[in-house]
């Protein structure tokens, strides 16, 4: 899509905002009154890209483990789980500083596995996999990825409290030093990305994968389960669950990132699997949570662009997030290229007739991840009116109960009046509704990080 402007349908009283919203590999120019829209976005603070000096020395990082060097010798196996590409990680650049440090302790390439999670994706292609390690990389060592439905590629460790099964990929148990890369953000279901989701969903089987997340779903109430919300790891089932899948493996070294709306690294975190993972977590959280004072009746949300608004299934999360500050039967705008459609051939077969509650009781019959993808869509659209700016085709839109719009300009025609919110990053912001008193002490204190 080719860059545009809107008004959002209001005369601006003073100075014009403009912001850039991230669509594909692209942006969205969007001229809009100040008087009226309130703009949500985390407070990233001065932190800049980590240069190579910075991310040469990551593995000295010992939270709550001995640093990389101490843990690796020149004779070990190393396998090294990287996200696939639906994932902004900057997995590239720390996979060639990666191996950079496994040749200096003298671990011939020959014995190094680069091994993408997939978890239920399609398989990565060439060009995918120049993207996540690099071609570098791509052309020194091994680098292959786990499929999730090959039954003979899976190995049964143990059943979680919960009843998951544990299948995990038996590279995973056939090697001496298990790295874990990874990235944290906000995810709609298991609290944070990053970390134990390198194990489970990323190197799990299927079955193992749709028994970890089903218990994000009440077939009681048929609602999501207690707990089961962005931002929160204790509590979360579908999380506590993934944590211990993944102190049934074990693993020698995580090392999670976090990358700004730019997809630049600002930040790593280094050591255990568990105890890295979660401060990392917290720090992201305090950084990314967005007071806003009230619900308004619209709000204009971006994903952040590529990747993270590659498929429909990928952008939903963005509806997540957008939804706590939009008043019942308001406006969402979202601006999600999907340049690879919706992520899934059958995607849409979830969508049948009676809306989400038919959903739902089909969810409870044959539980998918992806069907409970579609029914949250479903549940937001009965709930408000979400404007879909996409590559897509009309009519799957509509099918998703979604109202289909070439452009930001014409899905703000069709908004109702009043004030706004816009949401840049949708997927790395996280709004929490407080009085005003409290917004402006938590913003505050956010500048003061």
């Amino acid at each position: 899509m080719t860059a545009e402007r809107g008004t959002g349908g209001a005369a601006a009283s003073g100075p014009a905002g403009r912001i850039a919203l991230g669509y594909g590999r692209g942006t969205v120019d969007f001229t809009y009154d100040p008087d009226r829209f309130e703009v949500l976005a985390p407070r990233e603070g001065p932190r800049g890209e980590l240069d190579e000096e910075a991310l040469a020395v990551i593995f000295e990082d010992e939270i709550g483990a001995v640093p990389l060097p101490a843990s690796v010798q020149g004779s070990d196996r190393v396998l090294v789980v990287v996200p696939d590409a639906t994932r902004a990680s900057g997995s590239a650049r720390v996979s060639r500083a990666l191996l950079q440090e496994l040749s200096r302790l003298r671990v011939p390439d020959s014995r190094i596995i680069f091994l993408v999670g997939a978890g239920t994706h399609r398989a990565p292609t060439t060009e995918e996999i120049d993207r996540i390690v690099g071609p570098d990389v791509a052309r020194r060592v091994r680098v292959e990825h786990h499929d999730a439905f090959d039954a003979s590629a899976q190995t049964l460790v143990g059943t979680t409290s919960r009843g998951t099964p544990v299948e995990v990929d038996r590279r995973l148990l056939e090697t001496d030093r298990l790295i874990l890369l990874g990235a944290i953000g906000l995810h709609y279901f298991a609290g944070f990305s990053g970390g134990r989701k390198a194990i489970l969903p990323a190197c799990a089987s299927d079955r193992a994968i749709q028994a970890n997340h089903l218990l994000g779903f009440d077939a009681r109430t048929l609602e999501k389960a207690p707990g089961v919300e962005s931002g929160r790891l204790d509590g979360n089932p579908v999380s506590e669950d993934m944590e211990e899948a993944a102190g049934m493996i074990g693993a020698t070294y995580l090392l999670n990132t976090v990358v700004d709306a730019a997809n630049r690294i600002t930040a790593t975190y280094g050591g255990d699997w568990r105890k890295a993972h979660r401060r990392g977590c917290a720090e992201y959280l305090a950084a990314h949570t967005v007071p806003a004072p009230e619900r308004r009746g619209l709000v204009v949300a971006s994903c952040g662009g590529a990747p993270r608004d590659v498929n429909m299934i990928q952008s939903h999360k963005a509806l997540e997030h957008a939804r706590v500050v939009l008043n019942d039967g308001g406006d969402l705008v979202l601006l999600a290229e999907c340049a690879e459609g919706l992520g899934r051939a059958d995607f849409l077969d979830w969508f049948v007739p009676g809306g989400a509650r038919a959903t739902a009781q089909r969810l409870v019959e044959s539980y998918k991840i992806n069907g409970q993808t579609a029914w949250g869509i479903r549940w937001k659209s009965e709930r408000y009116r979400v404007h879909l700016v996409s590559a897509l085709p009309p009519d799957h839109v509509r099918r998703m109960g979604m109202i289909p719009r070439a452009s930001l300009e014409e899905a703000l025609g069709s908004s109702a009046g009043g004030p706004g919110y816009i949401i840049p990053n949708g997927l790395g912001t996280l709004p929490v509704l407080v009085d005003p008193g409290q917004g402006r002490a938590a913003a505050a204190a956010a500048g003061a990080r």
